[in-house]
């Protein structure tokens, strides 16, 4: 299937006292490039969000955004007595009186945040469910977007493949003209001096313009690539740097090709075709 790097989910999670909102946003990006932003108290838990999203998606600069109301009146945070204790008994030994608490309470590891062992088991079930329903929604946005760009670069390959065709079907008919235009041409070059070519060599001549204008190796590997693309919405794993790669391949048969055109008609069928590639290109790099 093919899916877009682009998408929006969100989900939510309701408890007793606890109720969780989650965000998940993507964009494009040739990674994948995860961001978290989660309460103080939750940080302990980033990795196994990470994990969450990137077992979801392959690519793509995807954020992510937890909030929590809490109606327990909880703050997520201890006072460490033993901490405070120490600095009591420590500034008693520099300072007479005394120490208002304001003071000790502002020194490092006073205050601490609690452990996730220490963290609601049921707050940790709300994120973990609000997240999963968010990157849900997300790669089902991100596979309904993914439908309308294949679409899209389906009709593409199928002008590709159309003008493959058309350039193919040109050849034999551009070597003809050829053939025609180099008689004609060395017929009024000789007629004034009395001198004659013979068909055979008209014919040589024109047997080296055919091998140097020969491109079905180029169209050949360009099918190739057409018929690898159409294959994409039936493979489980994100297909997006393949058609980067296949389109790249493409450019490169097209332009070789477009190096071999002789006329006019060929030349005009050579730009469409590597129009037509660009587009696809551009289609591709919204691919996951």
């Amino acid at each position: 299937m093919v899916r877009s790097m682009t998408g929006f989910g969100l989900g939510s999670s309701e408890t007793g006292r606890f109720a969780v909102r989650a965000e998940v946003r993507s964009v494009n990006n040739r990674n994948l490039r995860v961001t978290l932003r989660l309460p103080e108290r939750l940080q302990a838990l980033e990795p196994e969000f990470e994990k969450m999203l990137r077992d979801a998606m392959s690519r793509g600069t995807v954020t992510a955004a937890v909030t929590v109301d809490d109606t327990s009146g909880d703050p997520g945070y201890v006072l460490d007595t033993a901490a405070i204790e120490f600095y009591r008994e420590s500034l008693k030994k520099v300072e007479k009186g005394k120490v208002p608490l304001a003071v000790l309470v502002s020194l490092p590891g006073a205050i601490r945040k609690k452990p996730v062992e220490e963290i609601p088991a049921e707050m940790i079930a709300a994120v973990r469910e609000a997240m999963q329903k968010a990157i849900r929604e997300l790669v089902a946005a991100r596979e309904a977007e993914g439908a309308f760009i294949w679409k899209d670069m389906t009709a593409r390959c199928r002008a590709i493949g159309a003008l493959v065709e058309r350039i193919e079907a040109r050849i034999p008919r551009m070597i003809e003209e050829y053939r025609r235009r180099l008689s004609e041409r060395l017929a009024k070059l000789l007629a004034g001096i009395g001198t004659t070519i013979t068909q055979e060599e008209v014919r040589k001549e024109v047997a080296l313009f055919a091998d140097r204008s020969d491109i079905s190796e180029e169209i050949t590997r360009l099918r190739s690539h057409l018929a690898l693309m159409a294959r994409a919405d039936r493979q489980d794993e994100p297909y997006g740097r393949k058609f980067e790669f296949l389109v790249q391949e493409m450019f490169r048969e097209a332009n070789t090709m477009g190096s071999k055109a002789t006329d006019a008609e060929m030349v005009q069928d050579m730009l469409d075709l590597k129009s037509e590639i660009e587009k696809l290109r551009e289609q591709a790099l919204n691919v996951e």
